[in-house]
Formats: structure tokens, C-alpha cells, sequence
């Protein structure tokens, strides 16, 4: 945002005097925390936070003014409110910053204080102000956490806060060295920041690790006082908290002293100091109103960001567009269902579920009926179109509006936006029982609904009784004049203002000699309120005429009144306020009400949104170029040695085959316990290796979130963990390289996974030296082969690898294709990639003829040729020489030293004056001498230059 700064800080000499020393007297901040003042008409933002924003905002710091005494000046800028808010947009959402705004000081006083303060994971303050529907509020959470240990254990307690959605969840849980347990709680909890203690997370510890995995995750890091977190001293403390914030049913007892997430001590730790971070306790409205839950990660498939990142599940870069304007593209996994969802909180749904796959096989198979029930037969077809198309675009947030209400921000259009889904949601009701034979879509979604309606119809009838439903269908949401004498005689006022102002329209068309209500039109909005408005055509009637004014002009037409209308408006605007004003008692005792409804409307906005995603799940299934498939699940693959099955026929990546310029070439995939779990696969660059990596990973994820997949059949065992090491990257700024970055995420596979993780390798190695590289991947290959026994695909270009399959029968070879043509005089020509996944080995690598494809120069590509050759040649010369690493190193070394002699014997036999048959001999004698030297890389040389 590049637009103009039209605002100025307007302060004379002394008042900026005071301001700059009150600024400074202000304590230090991070560098990520921006600081704003509100004075009222515009904001303003001072020292190294003023050239910032300039830089951000006007991209420019030329509109940077200073303020304050000569030797002590400070940098200055203004912003309107809508640069204001863009600003705070940017700062929040993609920068990651936190933001206090400041008001209560002026131009004659420095009393400022603390208005609004936001971070990452705390949007409340700015909900009203920035988000409309509160969407992005609602999907923000804050994660404090403390470590401990438990004999040579180290144990993770972590509490979770959603301010949005009022919502506590706890969890401690042993976890490894890597932490690879906690890395999986972030991506399924999806915290926007994470507390830590101060002072703690030296690189060489525990908690420097964990800063690393919330860098990696995108998590803010927010170090908070220790003593933020001591719960020791202050238990009971923590209970009276819990007591004023939870919600307790009436059947108990209304104290958190029992609760049994109490005895998770590191998890309280955490509790308590988020609460502290969020200051829940000093806003009256959270009292009674959160819930508090025990998180359970094991009953979700584990993934960790370098999965989410490998599998594209999320969109790569933050984005400001709210979930309304999804992109057009799919080139992830949540874009491509996304376009199908219908609600603000089914957009929220989906990604949870896409960050937590089910284990249980019951509620897998129940999503799947459901799924079923929209895809299958014209009846499901009917039923999945009328629910996308119809019945779910017509829902509000209903989780915005509750929070709205138990914030008592509620107005009566909020109460009248609910009655007009609650009228409108019998119809889906109605459709499901009757336009469907699934018993699991009646009982998940029709019975259910039906509850909720009914609970909700006093609110239905309170709402009839108390709005003016003919007046709110006009867009002017009044209560009943029957409410009160005083609204009854505004009303009666209003209703012979506008019986005026509709007789008027006939008089002025006769005037400008128009048809009324056709050429002629009488209409208002909250700019002009009533108006006449002609065409463009009939601009010229109004010229010179001194009897109307013109408003203004636009496609639309002329916006114009005479002075009786002008008159008859400004009456009705002020009959309008008045009516306003003195409802507000009417309207504070229906919200009251209403508040009463909040747990009942967020119930239903619960179903709904699972409802809008299971039929996001089914429009995607239908609509794809080959129909998806409801895949044969099987039991948890990792309970014994003898079950596990993945086979899949004709797979498909659900995102690349929706692109207009792809034509996908499926492939099958199938493991088998004991007999083919781990793939390797060979074959050129470009040829399709990581893409069937991801197809294998996403069908898997896929069928254990609940949606069908994109094959022509597909039996799927439950497994515990999704692992990937796909694709290179390195993070500069935070110190790891690209070998580094791969080495942490195999360590992760190697320290987690079991017989039922499905493990995805892609190149490892190739960020080091090749002998490096190969024996990193040989032994990382053979443990997962041998001890771990999981489902795995491991795409390499070090075909050495390929002779795992002679010595481990779990182990199977595959290969992408390719073509080489020949040129008409019989040389190698183009490279073709087939894209198909056949059995065997690859027998040569295409690295060159990908060279060429990129436009290598030919001279390049040449000489590049030639040193393959070269090494090619060495190391069939030396592949059945070497033995171990150790031994062919050494004999090497002492090899070079028999070598260097030979050649300076043979230098010496030329300086001495012998005969032909002399030196002949002499030669002869060196040469048997060199023979008979028993070491594998003289023979080596021997073997491939004759002596």
C-alpha cells in the first residue's frame, strides 16, 4: 500500500516537548512489538517504529517527520484509519509482530495508557475492528509450555488457550530428544505463539531445540516471567482462576478443584501462565464461559511440519484474503476442498481435520458413510448439490455470533441474521431424512439438527415477537412499536413521512414528464437517505432546473431531491434516530435474552461446519476428472507383525490432475507386510518420483481424514504416522543448511516411527559427498528395512541401493521410465518421461539428458559426458576391489606410494645408457616386481591400463 499520507502530527512546540519525553520514558520493547498512539482523528508512531512503518506502509521514508526538542528529537509519523488498520493487518497476520495501541493523553496531557494490545495468537482486542465475521480471532490460539523430567525421561506439559473460542485443552506426554511428540501437538493444536520461560532456551538445551521446532512451525516465541509459571505456591490460587473461567454443567459442582487435568502438574504450569499472558481474568465477560479439555495426540496419525510441508497440506505463504476468497488454484491440499466449503467455520474445520487424520476406524468408516450417502446414486447427487449450492451458503458464523453474545456485543441484527438461518435450517433438516437412505448421515446430522432446532425455537419466537420482521426485511432492523407509547407515536410519525415521500414520486414525474417508479425511482441508502434517482439519458431534464439538487451522478444513474423531499428525509432520519434511541432498553433486555442461546448456537455451529466439510469432501470426490473412490480400510498396521496393507490402484495426485495443463499418469502402489514394504525407487530427474511419493502420502491421508480418494480402488491399513523427507531446503537465517535440515528430519523418522508409519524419503544424501551421501543412505535404508518394518517409499539416484532387495525380501525395486530416440545418424537423442511406476531397476541415470533439456550448452554437455565416463569406468574398475571403506582407503594410500615408485624406477631406466634388450629387460623386471605387489587398488590400476 502505496497511497498518499494526507494526515500530519499536529502539535505545537510544547506539546511535543512533553510527548517525546513521556516516549522515552517508556520501558524497552522487543524489536517485534510496534507501538501506536490514538489521537482520536488519526494514529501516530514514534522512534525506529515510525522509519518502519514509513517503509512498510508509504514504502518511502520521506514522510517521516521529526518532533521534541533540538537535541533530542524523535522520528514521527501519522496514519488515517485506513492506512491504520492495513498496517495492523500486516503486522499481526503475515509479519508476526505484536502491536499495543495507546490512547488517554491528548494535546495538553501525556496520560497515555494502554488501550489494545494484540499478538499473534491474541487477536481479541482488534476482532471488532479488523474482522468482520471474527474469523481469524476465532482461529487464533496461544500455547504456553514447560519441560520436566521423569527419571532419564523428558516431559512436556503444554495448555493451549483460545480466547475465540473459549476453549482450554491440557496435554503432558513423554517425548523424545527431537521433541518429534511436541512437533506433532503443534501442527494438530495449530498455535499462532508459544510461551516459554525467560531466559531458557540456550542453544546447546533442551528449550533451544524447541525454539528451533517453533521457527520451523511459524509458532511466535514468547518468553514470559518464570515465576508466570510456578504453580507450586500458588494452586489454589490457579483453582479460584479455573473456577471464575470455567463453565460448569448444573449438574456439578461449581469448583475446579476436582477437575482432573489438576494433576497434570507441568500442564497447569503452562495453564497458569498463559492465563496471566492473556489477562483473562480482568474482563468480567470470560467468567463462566471457557471449557477445559485433556488432549489426546495419540488418537491422530502424527504429522510433523516437514510432512504438512512435503505433502503441500496448507497454502506455503500467509495470506491476508479472509477464507472467503480462497484462491483459484489448488496447488494444496486444503485449497482444493476449500472452494466447496460454504460456512466461515467449516473453512476453520477443514484445516483441523486436515491436521489431524483419524486412527479410529469407526469414526473413519463414519465420515466415510456420510461421504457416501452425497456421492452415491441421483439421490445423493441431488441431496450434495442442495446442500453446497443452497443450504449451507445461507449460514452464518454461528461460533462469531456466539462469542458476539457472550461478549454482549450482540445487536438485534445479529438476532435477526440467526432467525433467518433458524427459519431457513428445517429445510435442510427436512432434506437430509428425506432425500437420503444413510442411517449415518440421519443420525450424525438429521436427529441431531432437529434437537438443536427445537432448542432453539423459543429463541425463534422471542425474536417474531419482539422485531419488526417486515420493516427488517427492508434492511431496517426495528423492535416493535407495540413495546412502548413513545415508539408507537415515532412510528405513526415515520409511517406519514413516508406515505409523503411515496406521493412525491408521482408529482416530480409528472414534473419531469417520466413514468413513476420506472424512469423515475424513489430510493435511500445511508449516505443520502431518500433521493430520486433518473438514468444518465435523463440528466439533461434536471439541467438549469433550480427546483432539485443534484447528489451525484454514477452508472446507476442521478442521485437528485428537491427541497420538500429534502425536508420530508431529514424529518423521517431524525424520527429514525429518535425511534433508535429509545428501543435501546427494549433491545439490551433481548440480547440479555439471547445470551441465554450462546452454548446452543455454538452446538450448531459445530455441526454445521462438520457437515460443510463432509460435503466439501463429497464435491471434490464427484467433481475430479476420475470420480474418487471410498477406500476398504483396514485395522492399525503397526499391532502385530502379520497385518499391513496399502494397495492402491491407479493412484492419482488429487491436486496435479486438476490442473488444465496435466494429463496424470496414475500408477499402483502396494505394500504387503513381509513381503514388499519398502520401495525403492530409481529413475531420472522430472520423472515422477516425488510426485508418486505424494500421491502414496496424500491417498493415505486422505482416506484417515474422512474423504474418499483418488483411485480406481484403494485397501488402506490405519498407520500411526505420516514421515516425509521430500524435497530440499535450507533456512539460512536460523543456521541449518540444506544437509542439515535433512539430517533433522530423518532423525525424527528414525527416532518415531513404527511397523505402522508410512515413511516418504526422497533423494537423501545428496546435500553431501557422494560416499557421504551413499552410506547415510545405505544405513538409514537397512535400519527402517530391518528393525523398523514400515510402510516406506525411498526414491534415490544412488542405484548401489538397489541390492537391498537381494538381501532383505521386504525390499522391491521400481523405477520411473524414460525413452531415449535416436537421431538419424543413430546418437542419443531426446529424453522422454513416461511418468509410469514399473517394476525393476533403473539401469542408468538421465542427469545429462536433463541438462540438455534445460539448454546446457552442447560443448558443456560434451565434456560432461566424457567425465561420466571416466568415473563410470573407475568405478566398475574398483566396485569389486574396494571392500570396506576403511580397507580401500588404506590400501589406496599405500598403493599410490607403489605406483609413485614404479613410475620413478621407470623415469631412472631412461637416463641410463642401456641397449633395447637391456632396457627391456630391466622394464620386464619392474613390471613383475609391480605385479606382484598384493594390493586391491594397484590390481585395480592394472587391470584397466595394460603395463
Amino acid at each position: 500500500m502505496t497511497s498518499q499520507n494526507n494526515h500530519e502530527l499536529s502539535l505545537d512546540s510544547r506539546q511535543a516537548d512533553g510527548f517525546v519525553n513521556f516516549f522515552q520514558s517508556l520501558p524497552e520493547k522487543p524489536a517485534t512489538t510496534i507501538r501506536l498512539f490514538n489521537r482520536t482523528e488519526y494514529y501516530s508512531v514514534h522512534g525506529s517504529d515510525a522509519v518502519f512503518t514509513a517503509k512498510e506502509v508509504f514504502k518511502t521514508t520521506a514522510v517521516v517527520k521529526y518532533i521534541g526538542p533540538a537535541k533530542n528529537k524523535i522520528e514521527s509519523l501519522a496514519l488515517g484509519r485506513v492506512h491504520f488498520e492495513h498496517f495492523i493487518r500486516e503486522l499481526l497476520l503475515v509479519k508476526q509482530y505484536r502491536v499495543e495501541v495507546y490512547s488517554g493523553g491528548g494535546k495538553t496531557s501525556n496520560d497515555w495508557r494502554i488501550e489494545l494490545k494484540a499478538s499473534p495468537g491474541n487477536l481479541s482486542d482488534f476482532e471488532d475492528l479488523l474482522f468482520n465475521n471474527a474469523d481469524v480471532a476465532l482461529g487464533s490460539s496461544v500455547l504456553g509450555l514447560k519441560l520436566g523430567v521423569d527419571g532419564k525421561n523428558k516431559v512436556v506439559g503444554v495448555a493451549c488457550i483460545n480466547a475465540g473460542q473459549r476453549k482450554i485443552t491440557v496435554a503432558e506426554f513423554i517425548d523424545n530428544d527431537v521433541f518429534s511428540t511436541l512437533e506433532s501437538v503443534l501442527v494438530q493444536l495449530g498455535p499462532k505463539e508459544c510461551l516459554l520461560p525467560t531466559g531458557v532456551g540456550d542453544a546447546g538445551n533442551d528449550y533451544g531445540i524447541i525454539k528451533k521446532i517453533l521457527e520451523r512451525n511459524n509458532v511466535v516465541l514468547t518468553e514470559r516471567k518464570r515465576t508466570d509459571f510456578a504453580v507450586d505456591n500458588s494452586k489454589e490460587s490457579l483453582i479460584k482462576d479455573l473456577t471464575k473461567l470455567l463453565h460448569f454443567e448444573e449438574e456439578q459442582k461449581e469448583d475446579a478443584a476436582t477437575l482432573p487435568q489438576l494433576n497434570l502438574v507441568l500442564a497447569m504450569s503452562s495453564l497458569n501462565a498463559a492465563i496471566k499472558y492473556l489477562e483473562l481474568l480482568t474482563d468480567e465477560r470470560n467468567m463462566g464461559q471457557f471449557t477445559i479439555s485433556t488432549f489426546d495426540s495419540s488418537q491422530f496419525v502424527r504429522l510433523d511440519f516437514a510432512a504438512t510441508r512435503a505433502l503441500q497440506v496448507f497454502p506455503s505463504t500467509n495470506s491476508l484474503q479472509n477464507h472467503s476468497a480462497a484462491t483459484s488454484t489448488s496447488d494444496n491440499l486444503y485449497s482444493l476442498f476449500s472452494r466447496w466449503i460454504r460456512t466461515p467455520a467449516g473453512h476453520r474445520l477443514l484445516r483441523c481435520w486436515l491436521s489431524q487424520p483419524l486412527k479410529d476406524l469407526n469414526h473413519i468408516s463414519q465420515r466415510h458413510d456420510v461421504v457416501e450417502a452425497l456421492v452415491g446414486g441421483e439421490n445423493g447427487a441431488t441431496l450434495r448439490r442442495a446442500m453446497s449450492e443452497v443450504h449451507l451458503r445461507r449460514v452464518p458464523d454461528f461460533a462469531a455470533l456466539a462469542r458476539k453474545f457472550r461478549r454482549e456485543k450482540a445487536t438485534l441484527q445479529d438476532c435477526y441474521r440467526i432467525y433467518q438461518s433458524l427459519i431457513r435450517l428445517p429445510q435442510l433438516k427436512e432434506a437430509i431424512e428425506d432425500e437420503s437412505d444413510s442411517f449415518t448421515l440421519k443420525t450424525m446430522y438429521g436427529t441431531p439438527l432437529g434437537e438443536l432446532l427445537d432448542l432453539m425455537q423459543r429463541f425463534q419466537e422471542m425474536v417474531e415477537s419482539t422485531i419488526d420482521l417486515q420493516k427488517a426485511e427492508e434492511g431496517d432492523i426495528m423492535v416493535k412499536p407495540e413495546f412502548d407509547e413513545g415508539l408507537q407515536e415515532l412510528r405513526s410519525r415515520m409511517d406519514d413521512l413516508m406515505s409523503d415521500m411515496k406521493d412525491m414520486i408521482g408529482r416530480t414525474a409528472r414534473d419531469l414528464n417520466l413514468e413513476p417508479n420506472k424512469g423515475l425511482k424513489l430510493e435511500s441508502n445511508s449516505q443520502f437517505g431518500y433521493f430520486f434517482r433518473v438514468t444518465l439519458k435523463d440528466e439533461k431534464l434536471l439541467r438549469n432546473n433550480r427546483a432539485y439538487v443534484i447528489l451525484d451522478s454514477n452508472k446507476a444513474g442521478v442521485r437528485f431531491q428537491n427541497e420538500r423531499l429534502r425536508r420530508a428525509n431529514d424529518d423521517y432520519v431524525a424520527a429514525r434516530e429518535e425511534y433508535g434511541q429509545q428501543q435501546k432498553m427494549v433491545e439490551v433486555e433481548i440480547i440479555k435474552i439471547a445470551v441465554g442461546y450462546a452454548d446452543t448456537l455454538q452446538s450448531l455451529g459445530d455441526l454445521i461446519a462438520s457437515l460443510d466439510v463432509l460435503v466439501a469432501f463429497a464435491c471434490t470426490a464427484a467433481a475430479a476428472p476420475t470420480p474418487y473412490v471410498r477406500p476398504k480400510m483396514h485395522p492399525f498396521a503397526g499391532d502385530s507383525s502379520e497385518n499391513g496393507i496399502i494397495d492402491l490402484k491407479q493412484a492419482r495426485h488429487p491436486c496435479l490432475e486438476t490442473s488444465n495443463s496435466v494429463a496424470f499418469i496414475p500408477n499402483d502402489a502396494l505394500f504387503e507386510r513381509g513381503k514388499s514394504m519398502f520401495h525403492i525407487i530409481t529413475g531420472p530427474n522430472m520423472g515422477g518420483k516425488s510426485t508418486f511419493l505424494r500421491t502414496v502420502g496424500l491417498s493415505c491421508l486422505l482416506a484417515q481424514v474422512g474423504s474418499f480418494v483418488p483411485c480406481s480402488s484403494a485397501e488402506i491399513s490405519v498407520v500411526d504416522a505420516i514421515m516425509c523427507r521430500v524435497g530440499a531446503g535450507d533456512c539460512q537465517g536460523k543456521g541449518i543448511s540444506t544437509f542439515m535440515a535433512e539430517m533433522l528430519e530423518t532423525s525424527a523418522i528414525l527416532r518415531t516411527a513404527t511397523a505402522g508409519t508410512l515413511i516418504l524419503i526422497d533423494e537423501l544424501g545428496r546435500g553431501t559427498s557422494t560416499y557421504d551421501g551413499y552410506g547415510l543412505a545405505w544405513a538409514i535404508s537397512e535400519y527402517i528395512a530391518k528393525d523398523v518394518g514400515a510402510f516406506t517409499l525411498f526414491a534415490t539416484h544412488f542405484h548401489e541401493l538397489t541390492s537391498l532387495a537381494d538381501k532383505y525380501p521386504s525390499v522391491v525395486n521400481e523405477h520411473v521410465t524414460a525413452h531415449i530416440t535416436e537421431d538419424e545418424d543413430g546418437k542419443e537423442g531426446t529424453l522422454t518421461l513416461l511418468y509410469a511406476v514399473k517394476p525393476g531397476v533403473c539401469d542408468q541415470s538421465f542427469g545429462v539428458h536433463v541438462a540438455k533439456i534445460a539448454a546446457i550448452p552442447e560443448h558443456v554437455i560434451e565434456f560432461a559426458k566424457l567425465k561420466q565416463a571416466e568415473l563410470e569406468d573407475l568405478a566398475v574398475i574398483v566396485s569389486d576391489e574396494k571392500g570396506s571403506d576403511v580397507e580401500w582407503r588404506k590400501s589406496k594410500k599405500d598403493g599410490e606410494a607403489v605406483v609413485e615408485t614404479f613410475i620413478t624406477n621407470v623415469k631412472e631406466l631412461q637416463k641410463k645408457d642401456l641397449g633395447d634388450q637391456e632396457l627391456a629387460a630391466a622394464f620386464t623386471k619392474l613390471k613383475e616386481e609391480l605385479k606382484s605387489v598384493k594390493n586391491p587398488y594397484v590390481d585395480a590400476i592394472l587391470k584397466s591400463v595394460p603395463v
